[in-house]
């Protein structure tokens, strides 16, 4: 492996030269996010596997192999250093249940993509240092002399938009009565329904400009910004699907940290202080996020070695600039022989955003949303040549095509759901991603 300091730079500015480039990616938190440790900066694949097809998973699966190494033992400890890094969306996972009827995607963004990159930056936030890495000297070079451009960041100002959604209030809240209806039935006991907010620019976006907004003003740990020719997705994820973690002698390690249960920030800290509480006590929102947590216990015992899962947390706080969320922790010690494709196999799409039984829950899904989802639902992250791998469930997020934003935002139903409750659920989840764009939930006609 290749490793070269260079002078810092923040991320966000560091990708001002690729701004625009197919392909040029950044993993990056939010500004706030106190746990977030790495942002990783990609560009100039050398080969992209797009297309949901099981030749797909199998190129995956051969370049992975192809490409392990030796984990890390350099003293900055790199999650990543060069490997496969994109997203996988949500219509994919017909290829790992094909008794399921997805509709296709609405969006022209391929269901999976992934670029192979032999450098990458990296940044390490908290100590300020700034590497970059890979399998060659060309590769890193190459590299290093556009980061060295630096070109200037100025912020364009934000067009006027026109805001929509494909479910009006009263249409989400009778979906919602109808899933309770199916859970008195016996159909399922959870299920994740979403609608799409769209924002219709009066002119030209500057997508640069408004992902610098999303991952400047969030505190979400797994922010991300990729671009394609057909489109970019700005997210903010505040929800980790997977990692995976390495020891020196190979053996590797899964975890899972599913969110379930959601209330609005307050306006001051008392106020905070009585919502977090009616969370965290709440039973309806904490038999939610145990119901999941339970889902992905049996997801990752088709992955783990046998008695190797525990629960590291259930139902711990997780503080947001404009919510607050439960989320657990699930772990597991992977087999030796699993690859990347059983992996996604075992615990695609993750079961948050789904319901459980999860095959059942996607059938109402598409018969009540009636569209794809696209990436949102799906997973963005990478898989490193050294064995780790990180990806996050893809929320939060923001779908850009020419004038055209598409902000999809959504919520478990359960048997104590309140339809009402349901629906504003929906919005605050929205507030951080309007806000970048100077809109508000009540924009919405």
């Amino acid at each position: 492996m290749v490793s070269i300091e260079i002078e810092w730079q923040n991320p966000i500015d560091a990708f001002a030269p690729f701004a625009g480039v197919p392909h040029a990616h950044l993993l990056h938190a939010g500004d706030g996010a106190n746990d977030a440790e790495w942002s990783i900066l990609v560009a100039a694949p050398v080969e992209v596997i797009e297309g949901a097809t099981n030749k797909s998973l199998q190129r995956l699966d051969e370049i992975l192999q192809q490409r392990r190494g030796a984990p890390v033992t350099e003293e900055m400890d790199f999650p990543f250093c060069g490997g496969v890094l994109g997203y996988i969306g949500y219509e994919a996972a017909s290829l790992f249940e094909p008794s399921l009827k997805i509709p296709a995607s609405p969006y022209l963004l391929p269901d999976i993509s992934f670029g192979i990159y032999d450098a990458a930056a990296l940044f390490s936030v908290k100590l300020k240092r700034m590497f970059v890495v890979g399998r060659t000297e060309v590769a890193c070079k190459a590299l290093c002399d556009v980061l060295a451009t630096k070109r200037a960041v100025t912020q364009s100002p934000l067009p006027s938009f026109q805001l929509g959604s494909n479910f009006s209030a009263t249409e989400y809240k009778n979906a919602v009565n109808s899933a309770i209806e199916n859970i008195l039935d016996g159909d399922f006991y959870q299920v994740n329904f979403s609608h799409r907010i769209t924002a219709q620019a009066e002119s030209e976006l500057d997508v640069y400009s408004i992902a610098r907004s999303v991952l400047s003003e969030n505190n979400s740990r797994f922010g991300a910004f990729l671009q394609f020719a057909q489109g970019q997705v700005v997210s903010a994820s505040p929800e980790r699907f997977f990692q995976i973690e390495c020891d020196q002698h190979g053996n590797r390690r899964i975890l899972t940290e599913p969110i379930k249960g959601t209330r609005p920030r307050g306006k001051d800290n008392d106020e905070d202080i009585l919502l977090a509480g009616d969370l965290l006590s709440d039973p309806k929102d904490r038999a939610e996020n145990i119901m999941i947590a339970d889902l992905l216990r049996n997801d990752l015992s088709r992955v783990c070695d046998d008695f190797s899962i525990r629960e590291d947390a259930i139902c711990e706080l997780m503080t947001l600039k404009n919510v607050f969320h439960l989320v657990s922790k699930i772990s597991g010690a992977l087999r030796q022989d699993v690859t990347f494709s059983e992996i996604l196999r075992a615990l695609f799409p993750c079961g948050s955003i789904t319901g459980a039984p999860k095959v059942e829950a996607m059938r109402t899904i598409a018969r009540t949303e009636k569209i794809g989802r696209g990436p949102y639902c799906g997973a963005i992250g990478y898989f490193s040549d050294h064995g780790r791998a990180d990806f996050s469930v893809a929320i939060r997020i923001m779908l850009v095509s020419e004038r055209s934003l598409s902000i999809p935002v959504g919520g478990g139903i359960t048997l104590r759901s309140d339809p009402e409750k349901e629906y504003r659920e929906t919005l605050d989840k929205a507030k951080g991603v309007l806000s970048s764009i100077g809109m508000a939930a009540a924009d919405i006609r």
